[in-house]
């Protein structure tokens, strides 16, 4: 799991300024919008990203067949499932799964407390776009989400000026940023990665503490 992670990388440059800055996950968007990237994209970023941060795979109503086989070229250590996927299907990846909740109320996310996957990602709700959205929503939603068993990653509009109060008001387990640390999409901020990486480790340091 991570408690810090930027997604929607496509440069090498930006790949190297996350390493540089701490965090503990990178995501690789395999399917829809402006961040999409191809699978031997996936694979070259991955050779820049050490071991002991994660390499997340991000997939939308993608079968189960090619989620499990593209993860295997990129050597993704595990996905992250933004669409409708079921629990079967979240079983059924072979990885360690992140399932992306769009919140459209505060028990959105009951509909998944039985899900077999390694945490729930909460985004906003948008009844087009499946995250990236660059909007948040209420986080003491996730802050109630926090009362289930599996971790809580905290996404949605999360920038290096508001991540340490996101931290304080919804406790999740980690947070997750694409657009927050953008110049436009697909192209990060070196400083902003890293204003955004400290800024969320001192909010989670402080309320460890």
């Amino acid at each position: 799991m991570f408690r810090v992670k930027i997604c929607g990388l496509t440069r090498p440059e930006d790949v190297k300024a996350c390493v540089r800055a701490g965090v503990d996950a990178v995501g690789f968007q395999m399917s829809l919008g402006p961040r999409k990237i191809t699978p031997s994209r996936a694979a070259a970023l991955g050779r820049f990203v050490p071991k002991g941060i994660l390499k997340v795979g991000v997939f939308v109503d993608t079968p189960v067949s090619r989620i499990r086989r593209v993860a295997r070229e990129c050597g993704f250590d595990a996905v992250q499932l933004h669409g409708e996927e079921n629990a079967a299907e979240c079983a059924a990846v072979g990885l360690p799964v992140l399932k992306g909740v769009r919140m459209r109320n505060v028990k959105t996310h009951l509909h998944f407390r039985a899900y077999p996957v390694a945490a729930l990602l909460l985004d906003r709700y948008n009844p087009v776009l499946h995250g990236g959205t660059g909007q948040r929503f209420d986080w003491r939603w996730a802050r109630a989400a926090t009362r289930l068993h599996l971790p809580i990653l905290l996404a949605g509009g999360l920038n290096p000026d508001n991540v340490a109060d996101a931290v304080r008001i919804a406790r999740p387990f980690g947070v997750d940023t694409a657009s927050g640390v953008e110049i436009r999409p697909g192209v990060k901020d070196s400083q902003k990665i890293v204003r955004f990486v400290k800024r969320a480790r001192a909010a989670f340091s402080h309320g460890s503490s």
